[in-house]
């Protein structure tokens, strides 16, 4: 009888360590997964909030030399599902992406390929600053938060050990990027390097480790020509990117409701003040309960919800990938301020 009940208590116990084992291991896997979205979440409202510094348009010569007018902001309403048997339809925005420790003052004028900006004061050994005051990637944006141009940025350095920094523009003359009867852009601009980035998510396949899975993405674009130069992932099974806008069109402060109507390539709304960025999430393994992997039951999330896809994958298959939806709304401020 002893030996029995030992044996029952141990029993017990040995079910108790492994529930208890089996309960840390999804807490701990849901944690990564929002953590690690919650950071592209983060780093995404950031550049959402600084696009349209220097204006919500900017001149740029494209790659067959025109001057053209473009956006600070781009959305694209998703319309493809992701994957076979994704079917959710992410959302994409095209932006530019300050860099948040430098910002110069124009220190010559525009009629050559090269112009001088001011240096950052600061040593290159504070923590925070770049060594170089434009990295590769870079364009220069000019703006007297009136008008803005990009220019591209070939090569810059120190001019011969006096404060200031001369940028070269590989041949192109930023000069004809000015309106013959519109406001110039003259000396004591300011002068900020700035990337055109785009994020997205992209569809990974199935491998025998993984399932397909969708990763959250910033591509860096090169200014004139739009090929991608370089992508980063900033969060790893996100299922789903969906942004909605509001705006304030009589000023008091409250939003006129949050819709799918976004800004375009050569419309941006005077009085559009608020993103919404929403992210769908996944761990990056199945969640295991006592009778094995656990099932997605329960309410659909919001991106499911809102599908409207027809045949047999209308919906996503049940799985053991707990989804985990974070939101958060950004004030577009810069957006609303001055205008060309």
């Amino acid at each position: 009888m002893s030996a029995a009940l030992g044996i029952i208590l141990l029993s017990a116990a040995v079910a108790v360590l492994l529930a208890a084992g089996r309960m840390r291991r999804n807490q701990q896997l849901l944690s990564d997964a929002n953590e690690e979205s919650r950071a592209a979440l983060r780093t995404l409202s950031r550049a959402l909030a600084a696009t349209g510094v220097g204006g919500t348009q900017y001149a740029y010569l494209d790659e067959s030399g025109n001057r053209v007018m473009r956006s600070a902001l781009i959305f694209q309403n998703g319309v493809a599902p992701l994957g076979p048997k994704m079917p959710q339809a992410p959302d994409t925005i095209t932006l530019l992406r300050y860099k948040a420790d430098r910002r110069s003052e124009l220190l010559s004028d525009l009629t050559n390929s090269r112009f001088y900006v001011t240096p950052d004061p600061r040593r290159a050994t504070t923590p925070g600053v770049v060594a170089q005051h434009f990295e590769e990637g870079d364009s220069a944006l000019i703006t007297n938060f009136q008008r803005a141009m990009l220019v591209p940025v070939d090569r810059a350095q120190l001019d011969g050990g006096t404060p200031r920094v001369e940028v070269r523009t590989g041949g192109m003359i930023p000069e004809t990027l000015q309106e013959q009867n519109g406001i110039r852009i003259d000396m004591g601009a300011s002068v900020f390097p700035v990337q055109i980035v785009r994020y997205r998510i992209a569809y990974v396949p199935a491998s025998e480790q993984h399932p397909e899975r969708g990763d959250l993405v910033m591509d860096t674009l090169h200014p004139r020509t739009g090929a991608v130069l370089n992508t980063s992932v900033l969060a790893r099974d996100v299922e789903d990117l969906q942004v909605q806008w509001a705006s304030d069109s009589n000023g008091d402060g409250i939003h006129d409701g949050f819709s799918d109507v976004g800004p375009t390539a050569g419309f941006t709304d005077p009085y559009l003040l608020y993103a919404r960025v929403s992210l769908s999430a996944r761990t990056s393994a199945p969640l295991i309960g006592d009778k094995g992997d656990l099932q997605a039951k329960g309410e659909m999330t919001p991106f499911e919800r809102g599908l409207d896809l027809s045949g047999p994958t209308a919906q996503p298959e049940a799985s053991g990938f707990r989804r985990r939806v974070l939101s958060t709304v950004v004030l577009l401020k810069n957006l609303a301020a001055s205008r060309i």
